[in-house]
């Protein structure tokens, strides 16, 4: 592409056209180059340009930069919302393991204690049984030791 770098700028135009192409992506617009012939002046070509001209220069310029920066700051945009998302994600992820380490200690807690005291209940338990069938036995042996003497004449 011949630009030739005259006293009149190059100007920016956006790409605008709307055709068949698939508008589902979002494509970044891509400046396109316009060139306008120089204006005939009856000053020497060899002459410094005027203020105005430079200003004009630096305008095309900054139409560049500033479409740059625009697509820069978008991008920019997006990433902080998408590190901005995945703080609030990992600082829930981080709340709920917590959260579930606590409840896991503590549930852990309460069921050795049920299975504990269920235990123990039934410890409890069988000692009555044992207790209840030791009178039995007493009794059935003090009846059977009281019949023996009884028929042996002893009493």
């Amino acid at each position: 592409m011949d630009v030739s770098y005259s006293s009149s700028p190059a100007q920016v135009i956006e790409n605008t056209s709307t055709g068949a192409e698939d508008t589902s992506v979002e494509r970044p617009r891509t400046p396109e180059l316009v060139q306008r012939s120089p204006p005939e002046s009856s000053n020497d070509r060899n002459q410094q340009p005027s203020l105005q001209e430079i200003l004009q220069m630096t305008s095309t310029t900054v139409n560049f930069i500033s479409t740059i920066t625009a697509l820069f700051n978008e991008k920019g945009e997006q990433n902080l919302c998408f590190r901005e998302e995945l703080r609030r994600k990992i600082l829930f992820n981080a709340m709920t393991a917590h959260a579930w380490a606590t409840a896991r200690v503590v549930h852990e807690h309460r069921v050795a204690r049920d299975a504990l005291q269920t235990g123990i209940e039934k410890l409890l338990t069988d000692e009555k049984n044992q207790d209840r069938i030791r009178a039995h036995l007493s009794e059935m042996f003090e009846a059977i030791n009281n019949t023996v003497a009884s028929l042996t004449g002893l009493s």
